[in-house]
């Protein structure tokens, strides 16, 4: 009994040693992101959200969950450790929250070990980090919406926003306008933009060429508007992309940019918005309706640039889900998993509906 005992332990520590190896090659302190931000909402779950009941899992004593991935999620993720760990009091869950680019090699070195491994990742995994998974297992890793990220926070997946010059008389942009004024490709279909006068301004403001900033890549905002603007189309190679210390920082860069440059656009964050510049209404398609990114309009995800944040795992394609990764995605899902999402105040939690699509995707 005492040879078992130790030699799970000895699983259990190679686990956290090739984690921790893989991490510690990937990332610097400076790249981790800020964990604190104040409360944004008192929102409750949604009442159509099913409440979980645990199933039967069976499990060896000292048996392990190691949720490897991103420290802005550390409050949902102890939350959610709680509640499992009540179900299925001889399973362990150990939480080691350093970054959301902790969570592709955290996956791939969780592969050496016989204990589960999931990845919160605040964010879509970056290019590398997929590369890397699919270079080693052939396959992408499988994902799940576990939240809606934030209106505003910093390090919180706040959700994105464009900003002008605040003399700038435009009423509202939609996508498509966005993909035309940054891509070459306009997937979207929309007629190439140049001018704001190719936007339907006047006067002075005719001839004036739009000129663009971005944050330059690897970055999850500028990923996340590539994918979800772009549709994974080619930058113009006329766009100022803007450097800093962080994001933030970059995104204060080209806003008070726009000062000298009254034509100026960005992608950025509310945190980023100056007495310089102004929020522009966004809308899905041409023609309106254009919508702020208030509280609401985020959570109903009817602003177009709200984010998710999501739970990544090593699923080959094809073959179930280990039963206890499961039933920690469907308590996640549940009543109970988004009602700790809830009490932290600063992410959302999901719709119904969507719940309803990520819970599907178990099976």
């Amino acid at each position: 009994m005492k040879t078992k005992i130790a030699s799970r332990r000895a699983k259990v520590l190679t686990l956290a040693a090739a984690c921790a190896a893989a991490l510690a090659t990937t990332f610097a302190p400076s790249a981790f992101a800020l964990k604190y931000a104040a409360v944004e909402h008192h929102l409750k779950v949604d009442p159509a959200i099913p409440a979980w009941k645990p199933a039967e899992v069976k499990s060896e004593p000292e048996e392990e969950i190691a949720l490897v991935g991103a420290d802005v999620m550390d409050e949902m993720c102890l939350g959610w450790a709680k509640i499992f760990r009540e179900a299925y009091p001889h399973l362990s869950v150990v939480l080691d929250l350093r970054a959301s680019g902790a969570g592709a090699p955290g996956l791939i070195a969780g592969a050496k070990a016989p204990n589960s491994v999931i990845a919160p990742v605040g964010r879509e995994m970056l290019p590398a980090e997929e590369k890397a998974f699919v270079e080693k297992f052939g396959y992408e890793p499988f994902r799940i919406k576990v939240a809606t990220g934030s209106v505003g926070s910093l390090g919180k997946t706040a959700t994105s926003i464009v900003m002008v010059d605040k003399d700038n008389p435009i009423k509202g942009l939609s996508l498509p306008e966005l993909d035309a004024i940054y891509s070459t490709t306009r997937k979207r279909g929309h007629a190439d933009v140049k001018t704001w006068g190719d936007l339907g301004l006047k006067g002075d403001w005719v001839a004036r060429p739009v000129h663009k900033y971005g944050l330059k890549a690897p970055n999850g905002i500028e990923w996340f508007f590539k994918i979800n603007v772009m549709d994974m189309g080619d930058y113009k190679d006329d766009i100022q992309f803007v450097k800093g210390k962080g994001f933030t920082h970059a995104f204060n860069v080209a806003a008070e940019d726009m000062a000298k440059n009254p034509g100026g656009i960005t992608y950025a964050l509310l945190a980023n918005v100056t007495p310089n510049v102004k929020v522009v209404p966004l809308s899905e398609k041409d023609g309106g309706p254009y919508l702020a990114p208030t509280l609401e309009n985020v959570y109903t995800h009817k602003y177009p640039l709200s984010r998710y944040v999501y739970i990544y795992v090593n699923r080959k394609p094809g073959t179930p889900l280990e039963p206890k990764v499961k039933e920690f995605l469907k308590m996640v899902l549940s009543k109970q998993g988004q009602d700790v999402v809830a009490k932290e105040g600063v992410y959302i939690p999901l719709q119904p509906a969507v719940v309803k699509e990520e819970l599907a995707k178990l099976n």
